[in-house]
């Protein structure tokens, strides 16, 4: 496979998506979780997660005015996680 700065095309998604990087012979068992949506203030909120499947994990939120922009950051979030070796595991 080549190295590449270009990510393999995400599929379209709206609300979640959920990304696993498994390697046993390097004990590497990730996930990596990001999600849009609005909070009762009505600003747009990009909240990722992520750590060892199964395990506890660390969780980020941004805030944003309007949802355009939400997915912006969490569309670069995406492709940051395809371009470090993640693959799409579910998505909605």
């Amino acid at each position: 496979m080549e190295a590449t700065d270009q990510p393999p095309r995400l599929p379209k998604w709206t609300l979640w998506i959920r990304f696993e990087r498994i390697a046993p012979e390097k004990n590497l068992f990730r996930e990596y979780g990001i999600t849009i949506g609005q909070n009762l203030l009505g600003e747009w909120v990009v909240s990722s997660s992520w750590g060892r499947i199964g395990g506890p994990k660390r969780v980020k939120e941004t805030y944003f005015a309007s949802k355009s922009e939400a997915m912006v950051l969490a569309e670069q979030e995406a492709n940051r996680r395809l371009l470090r070796g993640y693959q799409v595991s579910a998505f909605e």
